[in-house]
C-alpha cells in the first residue's frame, strides 16, 4: 500500500489526512486540523483577509512538511467556499503555490457534495444500501446531496455557512441570545432556502425515506456535545444518531449562555464557541424544511472523499471499501 495525503482548505478550518491506499482499501494513518478561519471578514469585504491567508498558508505548509516527513507519494489539495467566492481567491492560490509549491483544486459546490458523498459511503457502507441525503455544513457554504446506493441523483449548494451566518449577525459573539434573535437567524436561513432547489432532492414516487447523514465540524461538534465528551474521539462520534428534538435542546441551552460559558460546555471546543449556534440553526432549519426527525453523524466527509475519488481515478471505482 502507498501513502497519500489530502489537505482540505475550508472556510473555517484547514485539515490533513494521511492514509495508505491500495488493494482496494484506504487505511487512515494520521489526521490534523487547524482552525485557520480563512473566511474571517469575507462576508463584509468580499475578499480574503491578510491575516486569514497567513494563518491558512502556515497551516498548509506545516501539513505539507508532515507529509514529506512520513514519505507520502502523492498529495491532493482542495479549496472550497471561501476561495471559490472571494474576489482575491486566485491571488491566494498563487501565494499558496509560491509558498509551498502546491497547486490546489477549487471545488465547485456540486463537487464538494459529491466528494462528501464518497467519504460518507466509504465510512458508512450502510448508507449505500438505499436512498440517502448528505448534509455538509461548512464555514461558508452548505452542500446537500441525494444518492441512491452509490449513485448521485441530485445536489444543491447553498450560500449558508456557520462563519458566514455568524458574521452577518454580530450579536452571536455576545449572549445570552433571546427568542427574537434566534428567530431572526432562522428567518435568514429560510429566506435562502426559498427557491434554492431543495425540491430537486426529493425522491421518486414510492421511494423509501432517505437515510440522513450529517458531516462537517458543526455536526461532529454537536455530536460531541450530545454525548458530553470530555475528550473528542472520531470513533466516538462516528455513526451516532442525532434526534432533531435533542439538537433543539442543545441550541436553546447554548443560546442561554454568554461566550465564556459556552467555552466551558463539555464537547464544545473553545474555538468553535462563536460559530456553533449559527451552524446549529442552519442544521435545524434544514431538518425542519426537509421533515427529517434525525440524522447520523459521519466522520467520513470531503477530506476522505478526496482520497476515495483519487482511488477511483486509479481504477478502483467510487464504491471502494
Amino acid at each position: 500500500m502507498t501513502l497519500y495525503g489530502a489537505i482540505d482548505i475550508g472556510s473555517n478550518s484547514t485539515r490533513l489526512l494521511i492514509a495508505k491506499l491500495g488493494e482496494g482499501r484506504i487505511v487512515p494513518v494520521e489526521t490534523d486540523l487547524c482552525n485557520s478561519r480563512l473566511a474571517e471578514g469575507l462576508e463584509d469585504t468580499g475578499a480574503l483577509g491578510k491575516d486569514a491567508q497567513a494563518r491558512t498558508l502556515a497551516a498548509v505548509a506545516e501539513f505539507w512538511e508532515r507529509c514529506r516527513e512520513v514519505g507520502v507519494e502523492g498529495i491532493r489539495v482542495g479549496a472550497t467556499s471561501a476561495v471559490r467566492g472571494a474576489a482575491n481567491g486566485k491571488e491566494f492560490l498563487q501565494s499558496l503555490k509560491k509558498a509551498t509549491g502546491l497547486e490546489a483544486e477549487v471545488f465547485s459546490g456540486e463537487m464538494e457534495a459529491r466528494l462528501s458523498f464518497y467519504g460518507v459511503t466509504w465510512a458508512l457502507p450502510m448508507v449505500a444500501a438505499g436512498p440517502s441525503l448528505i448534509i455538509d455544513i461548512g464555514g461558508g457554504s452548505t452542500e446537500l446531496l441525494r444518492g441512491v446506493g452509490r449513485e448521485v441523483r441530485a445536489s444543491v449548494s447553498l450560500p449558508l455557512g456557520a462563519v458566514r451566518l455568524m458574521e452577518s449577525h454580530p450579536f452571536l459573539r455576545n449572549g445570552p441570545l433571546g427568542p427574537t434573535q434566534l428567530e431572526q437567524m432562522e428567518e435568514r436561513v429560510r429566506a435562502v432556502l426559498a427557491g434554492s432547489g431543495l425540491e430537486d432532492l426529493g425522491g421518486g414516487k414510492g421511494e423509501a425515506p432517505p437515510l440522513a447523514v450529517g458531516v462537517g465540524g458543526t455536526v461532529t461538534t454537536l455530536t460531541a456535545i450530545y454525548l458530553r465528551l470530555e475528550r473528542y474521539g472520531a470513533n466516538l462520534v462516528h455513526g451516532v444518531v442525532l434526534p432533531r428534538r435533542h439538537l433543539r435542546r442543545i441550541l436553546l441551552r447554548l443560546a442561554a449562555m454568554d461566550p465564556a460559558q459556552r467555552k466551558e460546555v463539555r464537547g464544545l471546543p473553545a474555538d468553535r464557541a462563536d460559530t456553533i449556534i449559527a451552524g446549529t440553526i442552519i442544521l435545524l432549519t434544514l431538518l425542519a424544511k426537509l421533515d427529517l426527525p434525525e440524522l447520523i453523524s459521519s466522520e467520513g466527509d470531503i477530506l476522505l472523499g478526496m482520497l476515495v475519488d483519487l482511488g477511483a481515478k486509479m481504477g478502483w471505482g467510487p464504491g471502494i471499501s
